[in-house]
């Protein structure tokens, strides 16, 4: 579900099961899916910039921890060959089928056999083929520290080709919340004829490898008569200093090929809002 900071960010993998982000949870996992696209499908800041990396990368792409499938248009319309997403939620999954069924652009790139889903643990995916790019936008937040996260990069660096490209995509530390936060309202909105609203709250622990994050949140999802079904979550976060990521990366073999503090291409820095990482593999 979403990161702490600005109450709408982060998306796919996480620490349990298969990296199911939804899993353990106490309510119906698919519910749980279709209000996490209520609220992920509102972010389009970064669509522009995976729209260019995969015009970039010219080749096949790998979406890890894809979600319900938000990135598939813009990958594909950057030129991805082939098109492979992969999360470890089978609700997920299964809307990002439904995203598919529903879009002529994804429709028809799925019937010519360039785009295709799976369930997967982005820990542990293998895959055949080889790809010019790999995304992990928002996942390496629900992995559970240091040693799960260098799997995964390890996996990611398996899967590209030489010179391939990998994408870590995650909050920076100017949007890491300073303090412990009370439950509050983040946000407030419709699904059909239901009002939902959206409270969280938080506690921070800080680590030597980053900073981690208790976040619970209540979800009320409100009928038209009024009756009301409420939804608890809770989700150990994990957020790595741009500097445990780097050093991570370097321990799995990867390059830096650049850095970024937003989808805009700004510098990283202490107060950017994003930690975005361009690593590459090397050509051996």
């Amino acid at each position: 579900m979403a990161g702490p900071a600005r109450r709408r960010r982060g998306t796919g993998a996480g620490a349990l099961g298969l990296s199911n982000i939804l899993a353990g949870q106490p309510v119906d996992e698919t519910l749980l899916a279709e209000l996490y696209d209520l609220e992920h499908d509102a972010i389009t800041e970064d669509l522009v910039f995976y729209r260019e990396w995969a015009r970039r990368a010219s080749g096949a792409v790998i979406d890890l921890g894809c979600g319900s499938g938000r990135l598939f248009a813009p990958l594909l319309r950057g030129g991805a060959t082939r098109l492979v997403g992969i999360d470890g939620s089978p609700a997920l999954v299964g809307r990002a089928v439904a995203r598919i069924d529903g879009d002529d652009l994804l429709r028809s790139a799925r019937d010519a056999g360039r785009l295709e889903t799976a369930v997967a643990d982005v820990r542990r995916v293998h895959r055949r083929g080889r790809f010019a790019l790999a995304v992990l936008a928002g996942v390496l937040a629900h992995l559970d520290g240091p040693e799960d996260a260098l799997r995964a990069l390890d996996a990611a660096r398996g899967l590209l080709q030489p010179g391939g490209l990998l994408i870590v995509d995650m909050l920076g530390p100017g949007a890491l919340p300073p303090h412990d936060l009370p439950l509050s309202i983040d946000w407030e909105r419709r699904m059909g004829e239901r009002r939902v609203v959206r409270r969280s709250r938080l506690l921070r622990h800080e680590a030597p490898e980053g900073l981690r994050v208790e976040y619970a949140t209540l979800t009320d999802l409100v009928e038209a008569d009024g009756t009301i079904a409420r939804l608890p979550a809770g989700f150990r976060l994990w957020y790595p200093s741009p500097g445990t990521l780097i050093g991570l990366a370097e321990e799995a073999e990867l390059a830096v090929e650049a850095t970024f503090g937003s989808h805009e291409l700004d510098p990283l820095e202490g107060d950017s809002e994003r930690c975005i990482v361009v690593l590459r593999r090397g050509e051996g």
